[in-house]
């Protein structure tokens, strides 16, 4: 698609009542600066209107919105469930040896890379340092902690998941590591209804 904007051949600019002529390399700098704003919008309706062609061909799928923190269940424009959830607290933790994180949901488009029940979770350094416990190894046993996740977990991928909580009275705040949040009886519907490959939108 090719793009035309229109040129200047004289422009001025006042500085202390004084009218400053731009030149043609300012000219030719500004015009560049206007096609790479326009070709980086071209390509984020590019990806917005595939998400679009997506949710229009029926299929389930789940939309998060973590400002509010809540989960829909919908297919098409039918929305079949609507959740209270959790997600990223947006909160910083910080190692003396210089580890960082941030617990912040990331947002786009996901897909259900796989169903676990009764998962386990797998301790990470950052837990650690929040309680300021020293770190075990890796592969340390006592990483290995059951019924933290609850019964079931949606796996989106990098680490991230849609999953059940022991804190069910902070559903509907930001109080996660990243994931989702659900309470035990949405997260059964949800992981009951969904399939692998079932697309996870987070906004």
């Amino acid at each position: 698609m090719m793009v035309m904007i229109p040129v200047v051949l004289f422009t001025t600019a006042w500085a202390e009542d004084a009218p400053i002529a731009l030149t043609n390399e300012d000219l030719l700098s500004h015009a560049q600066a206007l096609q790479r704003d326009v070709a980086q919008l071209e390509q984020e309706n590019r990806g917005l209107r595939r998400m679009l062609a997506e949710l229009e061909d029926n299929e389930l799928y789940i939309a998060v919105d973590t400002e509010n923190n809540q989960l829909t269940m919908r297919r098409g424009n039918v929305v079949l469930h609507t959740a209270i959830c959790g997600s990223g607290s947006r909160q910083f933790v910080e190692k003396e040896t210089g580890g960082k994180w941030y617990f912040e949901t990331p947002l786009g488009s996901f897909t259900v890379l796989e169903k676990a029940r009764n998962p386990i979770w797998i301790r990470p350094d950052w837990s650690y340092v929040e309680e300021n416990m020293p770190i075990p190894p890796a592969d340390a046993p006592e990483r290995r902690m059951p019924e933290v996740l609850g019964k079931y977990a949606l796996l989106l991928g990098n680490g991230y998941m849609i999953h059940g909580t022991k804190e069910a009275n902070l559903l509907g705040t930001h109080f996660t590591h990243g994931c989702i949040a659900l309470g035990d009886d949405d997260l059964e519907l949800i992981y009951k209804s969904v399939k692998i490959g079932t697309k996870v939108y987070l906004y």
